[in-house]
């Protein structure tokens, strides 16, 4: 007999991006049921057996989980012996290092899949999930610029950049327009951004609280957002908004984050500068996105039946 959901576990490494990622699917079903979420966080700096030992635990005042959640590598061990413990079923999301009929549930982006058949046991996903509510404000005019930087998938290069906000910006006076920079931007383009001379605002990443960027995501009519900052754009999309996306060289064409966006501008959800600028094609607002939703909606359809 099946059961309702009312326990959900979350083992976490620590890594933001992996956590983003788990409470979104967490919390997505906790929309749906009303189930309880709990994070363990392991510490990875002590080895596999302690991770396994903390993942085995039970928490003070804490049931039975029947749902065991994880990304990232390190977390595998622990996420398959913690459901094991409970009777629990174990979702990883991510493509496993370890082969994905161990798991009941892998979440997959579809770019790691690379084209490949995906199996009962996985569900193709359209980039990262996030922790963006399902039901959104009305939008307003505002429009939010969104600067990544130089990282291992991406190299840099301000002019392009500076050209391409001056542009967007004068383009559409009619809009509010917000520039915001991220830890990886390097230091002085915003400075750079603010001699534009633009009527815009300006908004560092330090003076920024937890909450700043889904809460202005939410309400945006229009996001542009340099192409190396994948999760930002799937907020942006997520969010409902029209979504650009600005140019950063790629060090690789074939590259698995190259892929990624890629694909959101084929499928429609996005649209690059160039494209917007030489065509004269305007941003886009595809299909509604919600893959935290999505992904829940699988899972309670495959263990966890709501009742109503």
């Amino acid at each position: 007999m099946k059961r309702r959901l009312t326990q959900i576990r979350i083992l976490s490494d620590g890594r933001p991006g992996h956590e983003n990622q788990c409470f979104g699917l967490a919390e997505a079903l906790r929309r749906r049921t009303g189930a309880d979420v709990e994070c363990v966080r392991l510490d990875l700096k002590r080895g596999v057996f302690n991770r396994i030992s903390r993942a085995r635990k039970l928490v003070s005042g804490m049931s039975r989980p029947q749902l065991v959640i994880a990304a990232g590598h390190r977390t595998h061990v622990p996420l398959l012996l913690a459901a094991r413990r409970f009777g629990a079923k174990a979702v990883v999301i991510m493509k496993p290092s370890l082969p994905m009929c161990f798991f009941d549930l892998c979440l997959v982006p579809r770019h790691d899949l690379r084209g490949a058949k995906a199996g009962a046991r996985t569900i193709p996903t359209r980039g990262a999930l996030n922790r963006l509510p399902e039901t959104s404000p009305a939008k307003t005019a505002t429009g939010v610029i969104l600067i990544g930087g130089p990282s291992k998938h991406h190299a840099w290069a301000d002019a392009p950049l500076l050209a391409a906000i001056g542009e967007i910006v004068r383009r559409q006076p009619g809009l509010a327009w917000t520039v915001a920079n991220s830890r990886r931007t390097p230091e002085g383009f915003l400075g750079d951004v603010s001699a534009l001379g633009l009527p815009i605002s300006i908004m560092p990443h330090e003076k920024t609280s937890l909450g700043w960027l889904p809460s202005v995501l939410m309400v945006a009519q229009e996001v542009w957002v340099t192409e190396d900052s994948t999760s930002m754009i799937f907020e942006a999309i997520t969010a409902r908004a029209r979504v650009g996306l600005l140019p950063l060289p790629a060090k690789r064409a074939d590259d698995r984050m190259v892929r990624a966006v890629d694909d959101m501008v084929a499928s429609g959800y996005s649209v690059r500068y160039a494209d917007w600028l030489s065509a004269g094609m305007p941003t886009v607002q595809g299909e509604s996105l919600h893959e935290a939703g999505r992904c829940a909606d699988e899972i309670l359809r495959r263990w966890f039946p709501v009742v109503r």
